[in-house]
């Protein structure tokens, strides 16, 4: 069952650090949410709507409605398919139109191209070039830009930067695809950031404590903009099952509407509205990237392409590579994110920090010496339940 919630108010997308009166004077936001994040915000939003006479704390003391979203300890039969970043647009005919979007793909570049005209598309490929030693382990390769193995490195400011429409990632996972500007989406198009500035106050009189100034830096979304999320419940409560309910009865059973259907909630602990929209694809179809698998009969090998983070047990690697997968040969990934995140404590303003994990980023490339791998969809050692890991397949 697609969700699209669409923020009208400013956010703070905590990251993992501290935030201490007294010792630290400034928050960031991370962007975009990770899926701790916006499981969290999922499961309220379930919860708030199961018996409005209620508050959280005590809908989560209710073992019918903890069964189907979890609790502290499990998310119960809760599944997350798919998160990302989305837009809407009215159509002509008075209904909504969704569409996905999808971070930048870290093996693509933006190299210079011939005299007087734009700069040309350039995808990293692996490759071996002669002459060239390193300790990498043997079987794993170096990533050059394409046809350019012997040439100066670009440099960091040359990585593409920016989402993909859905039709742009179906472009950029083929190895002759070509990227056109409509299909790039900027930072600045989808959200901005706004400092703001406070100070803090004593609980009991409301005064101002002196010293305690604070900066953060908030995310509104521009209007039309928000977080599409695939939301699903399992069979049973175990947390490797796929066997996965239809959306009606998914709805039926967590007391949502019936899709299609919107209505206005509150989000996080500043209780900032956004409307959620719940969306039936078949009156209103979702525009997915469908990438196109390896075409063996052109030489085309497999790409694995990852849309949220992932936590594997092996830093950059799982802990195993799936048996119809392997090894991969290189892959492109541009830096780790921390992900941690706060767990409230019930019926108190208090709680404590979750363990903060290094994730391998949404848009990172695996490379395989193959063709195909079958039906592969996830790949992540921890967290699959909440939508850690989704891949998508595509072709070098």
């Amino acid at each position: 069952m697609y969700l699209f919630i669409e923020p009208h108010e400013t956010l703070l997308f905590r990251s993992g650090r501290p935030f201490d009166a007294g010792e630290v004077g400034f928050a960031e936001s991370l962007f975009p949410p990770t899926p701790e994040t916006l499981q969290g915000a999922l499961r309220a939003l379930i919860a708030s709507n199961w018996d409005q006479r209620k508050s959280l704390p005590e809908l989560f003391l209710d073992r019918e409605l903890t069964a189907l979203i979890g609790d502290q300890q499990s998310y119960g039969r809760l599944r997350i398919q798919l998160i990302t970043l989305g837009r809407r647009r009215p159509a002509q005919n008075g209904s909504q139109n969704f569409e996905l979007l999808y971070p930048m793909p870290a093996h693509l570049l933006r190299g210079p191209g011939p005299q007087g005209q734009q700069t040309r598309l350039l995808r990293l490929k692996p490759a071996s070039p002669a002459g060239v030693s390193t300790n990498l382990p043997q079987g794993l390769q170096l990533l050059y830009p394409q046809g350019q193995e012997q040439e100066q490195p670009l440099g960091k400011g040359s990585k593409l930067q920016g989402w993909l429409t859905a039709e742009g990632l179906e472009a950029a996972l083929r190895p002759d695809g070509q990227l056109t500007d409509a299909m790039i989406v900027s930072a600045s198009e989808t959200h901005e950031e706004e400092p703001r500035t406070g100070i803090a106050r004593q609980e009991s009189t409301g005064a101002t404590e002196e010293g305690m100034l604070y900066t953060i830096y908030a995310v509104r979304m521009r209007p039309g903009y928000g977080f599409m999320v695939d939301l699903r419940l399992a069979q049973t409560a175990d947390p490797l099952s796929d066997q996965l309910l239809p959306d009606e009865q998914t709805a039926s059973l967590l007391r949502l509407p019936a899709p299609p259907a919107h209505f206005v909630h509150i989000l996080g602990g500043e209780s900032r509205p956004a409307t959620v929209w719940l969306i039936d694809p078949q009156a209103t179809p979702v525009r997915a990237a469908t990438p196109q698998p390896p075409d063996p009969e052109r030489g085309q090998r497999l790409l694995l392409y990852l849309t949220t983070p992932a936590i594997f047990a092996g830093g950059w690697r799982p802990e195993r590579w799936p048996a119809a997968l392997g090894q991969p040969i290189a892959a492109a990934i541009s830096h780790y994110r921390w992900i941690g995140g706060w767990q409230m404590t019930p019926r108190h303003h208090g709680g404590q920090s979750k363990t903060a994990r290094r994730c391998v980023p949404e848009g990172s490339v695996y490379f395989f010496d193959k063709q195909t791998d079958g039906d592969l969809y996830q790949l992540t050692d921890i967290g699959k339940e909440i939508g850690y890991g989704m891949t998508l397949k595509g072709a070098w």
